[in-house]
């Protein structure tokens, strides 16, 4: 019984309570001091972190570190400055030689050597004082040249641009690096890129490369005339055999610019007697006989190729002459055999190899050269040796005959004959039957 009454009373106090905050308090009010205090805590909470941050902060930019870490970039600087004062003056001053001695040292750039290798070669035979000021000259001012390989004998007080300029000129060099080559009349691209590379001139690969691109095209007029479709080498038959002077280690394209140089002048300078006995130029000739210098020097390669001496070239002319006529008159010759302006000269049979042994082993049993006259009639797609002027002004000056057949014999004799009926004896006598 007393536990109940207990209870009651309990109860009755948790009413009385209940009912003593709903009289003093509703609900809005219990919200608004609820945020109150939650508000008051927050600022509290905020400005201890920004106590204890300014007291971080206070620690990390003390007086004394402060001043330790602004010493140290102070010197780092001013070494800086210093180093690189020192970098500039006496880089200047090389520059200009004015520190180095007037003496004349020999020096070797070896082929192929870049602007570092230069610098130092000049640098451990005193001709520059200060490499990394020399290399840095050379990439703001010279960043594109390329420096001649030779033996040079250079002074020791040349400012640096009179140094590289001094390198950058084959005239500079000794004569050691002088060669005299002989291209004989009647080489091909592939054996005067052979002779070039022998003779240390510029690599045979690369020579070879450049024979068949167009880039001079745009100097020399007389190669726009010259076709270009299934031609093997672009310059074949305009690399005038001579004999030459070059400088070892040079670039192909100034060898070749020097080889069409000298074929121009001698189609354009060197005169010649015509039908008349007027004396004219190469190209004046072929422009009366309605002919383009590219079809000379196509015709002139083939007699060049294929005579034994230089009487023997005006009858194969006039043979190679007359087998191309046919191709006017019906395939047929005067004497009634049949042609079809199909040349049958030999040397174009391997062409660009001179002979059958020429062509590399694993080509030889199926090789077909696209400037095959027995094969292709007309003129081959392009010349296929390079004629000296003997055989250009025979194929100009030939006298005609009525011959269209020849063969030689193991002497190097010629036989000439009208018909096939006596070419085929004429191979018999050769012993090439």
């Amino acid at each position: 019984m007393g536990d109940v009454n207990n209870f009651d009373s309990r109860k009755k106090k948790v009413q009385e309570f209940e009912l003593h905050i709903d009289e003093t308090h509703d609900d809005k009010t219990s919200m608004r001091d609820l945020t109150s205090y939650s508000e008051g805590a927050r600022e509290k909470l905020n400005m201890s972190a920004k106590k204890g941050l300014r007291n971080f902060k206070r620690v990390r930019k003390s007086p004394k570190n402060a001043k330790f870490f602004r010493s140290v970039w102070l010197f780092m600087i001013a070494m800086i400055c210093l180093m690189l004062g020192q970098f500039v003056v006496f880089g200047t001053l090389d520059m200009l030689a004015i520190t180095r001695e007037d003496a004349v040292v020999s020096i070797e750039i070896p082929k192929g050597a870049g602007k570092n290798e230069v610098a130092n070669i000049l640098y451990k035979n005193n001709v520059i004082k200060q490499p990394s000021f020399f290399k840095l000259y050379m990439l703001f001012t010279k960043g594109s040249k390329k420096f001649i390989p030779g033996s040079f004998e250079i002074k020791t007080n040349l400012d640096y641009e009179a140094a590289i300029n001094y390198l950058l000129s084959n005239a500079n060099r000794l004569d050691s690096d002088v060669v005299d080559v002989m291209i004989p009349e009647g080489k091909n691209v592939m054996e005067i890129a052979s002779i070039l590379e022998k003779n240390e001139i510029c690599s045979e690969g690369e020579f070879l490369k450049v024979c068949k691109s167009s880039e001079f095209d745009k100097e020399f007029n007389f190669l726009k005339e010259t076709k270009t479709s299934g031609v093997i080498y672009r310059l074949e038959g305009y690399l005038f055999p001579d004999t030459y002077t070059f400088y070892k280690n040079v670039e192909p394209r100034t060898v070749i610019n020097k080889m069409l140089n000298n074929f121009n002048n001698k189609v354009s300078k060197k005169l010649i007697i015509d039908d008349s006995n007027e004396k004219v130029s190469v190209k004046t000739l072929a422009e009366r006989k309605s002919m383009q210098l590219a079809e000379v020097i196509n015709l002139a390669a083939m007699v060049q190729a294929e005579a034994s001496n230089d009487a023997d070239m005006h009858g194969i002319a006039a043979v190679i002459n007359n087998r191309l006529n046919t191709s006017k008159t019906g395939g047929m010759s005067s004497f009634g055999d049949a042609i079809n302006g199909c040349l049958g000269v030999d040397a174009t049979v391997w062409y660009p190899y001179r002979s059958r042994d020429k062509v590399p082993q694993n080509m030889v049993d199926s090789y077909e050269s696209p400037y095959d006259t027995y094969k292709f009639s007309g003129l081959p797609k392009g010349a296929i040796c390079n004629p000296g002027m003997t055989a250009i002004e025979t194929v100009l000056n030939h006298k005609p005959t009525q011959n269209y057949f020849y063969c030689h014999d193991k002497d190097g004799n010629t036989h000439y004959a009208k018909t096939f009926a006596e070419h085929s004896t004429n191979l018999r006598k050769a012993g090439l039957k």
